[in-house]
């Protein structure tokens, strides 16, 4: 089972087999072939299924374990539900999905061939004090800046 997120419809590429995504995939596709190829595959077997509540908390989860929930969307967070609960294997470009399937033992290939290669761990950093968090915050609770940035830890 191939678990299809943005890429898949706008590229109009993916691997054969059985295919499914979730229905909010329809308000990423962003011009008229791309919709066009959503309702095709729809009308020729693609199936619209919606990710259990706890499967998607297993995935807020381990992308806060990898870093990667503050740039997961709550549709990328359904994507990796979906494909974590039937099994699946993600056909996603997005490296943070990748990144988090990579964490969890999901399967994933993508559309444009551009793949993750190693497991990644991000940390957030004041540029101000240098103080570090895991979560992606407003402010340093150090000093109170306001300009953290995101990096690979070590």
């Amino acid at each position: 089972m191939y678990i299809l997120d943005t890429c898949a419809f706008l590229t109009q590429n993916h691997p054969e087999g059985e295919i499914a995504t979730i229905s909010e995939i329809e308000s990423e596709l962003n011009n008229r072939q791309s919709k066009q190829y959503f309702t095709n595959m729809k009308e020729i077997g693609l199936k619209i299924r919606e990710p259990k509540v706890a499967s998607i908390d297993k995935i807020r989860m381990n992308s806060k374990e990898t870093g990667d929930l503050s740039v997961l969307s709550s549709i990328d967070l359904k994507i990796l539900a979906l494909a974590y609960e039937m099994q699946g294997t993600i056909v996603s470009d997005d490296f943070a999905i990748q990144n988090v399937a990579l964490h969890m033992g999901v399967e994933f290939t993508s559309c444009s061939g551009n793949e993750i290669k190693e497991l990644r761990k991000w940390k957030y950093r004041c540029s101000a004090c240098r103080a570090e968090a895991l979560e992606k915050v407003d402010s340093c609770s150090v000093c109170g800046s306001e300009k953290i940035f995101r990096f690979k830890a070590k």
